[in-house]
């Protein structure tokens, strides 16, 4: 058992260390962010792994990574596309659905903040965030949407929580993106 594991493993440090640059300059040819790229790039080869019985031997696993590239490039842009326009009906929010009556910081402050604290999310981070919480799908649909694991979903809403509450250091500002927020978007999703 441990000399196919050590096999394996073998052929999959090949594969990677063979096809992981060209597979990052192609996937930035598609999202032009090298972050992403590399991202996207990882989650392929941690799928290769965890598949790593049925790939590995495979002789076509050069047109299974780019395939599967590609794949993973187009759902990062239609869920990019989707955020921005997220993001972009936030700020079209009618003032007396946004703010509770006891607001005491102005109605564009409160969106700057937020506005913010989103953007400085990481993309896998904000992806799954945006997905989760203000796209209201589960955890599973999230996963199967970005190609990625449930667990792995589960890893970035809580590091985006984390990093949210820290940006909104402002209790109140969390608590109404977090509450209100599904009102404002759901009202926004065409």
């Amino acid at each position: 058992m441990e000399a196919e594991f050590e096999k394996k493993h073998e052929q999959f440090k090949r594969v990677f260390h063979e096809y992981y640059p060209l597979l990052c300059n192609y996937a930035f040819s598609f999202v032009k962010e090298k972050d992403s790229a590399e991202d996207i790039v990882q989650e392929t080869f941690l799928r290769i792994w965890e598949k790593r019985s049925d790939l590995l031997d495979n002789d076509t696993i050069r047109y299974y990574l780019f395939t599967a590239v590609r794949n993973n490039c187009l759902t990062h842009h239609q869920l990019t596309k989707r955020a921005d326009h997220l993001r972009n009906s936030l700020r079209n929010i009618p003032a007396e659905n946004f703010v509770p009556g006891d607001a005491h910081q102005d109605l564009a402050d409160q969106r700057a903040i937020i506005e913010d604290a989103l953007a400085q999310l990481p993309p896998k981070c904000k992806d799954v965030f945006l997905l989760s919480r203000l796209g209201n799908l589960t955890y599973k649909e999230i996963a199967r949407s970005l190609n990625i694991s449930v667990k792995t979903v589960e890893n970035q809403m809580g590091k985006a929580l984390k990093m949210m509450r820290a940006f909104l250091k402002d209790d109140k500002l969390f608590h109404i993106l977090m509450i209100i927020g599904f009102i404002f978007f759901s009202q926004a999703i065409p």
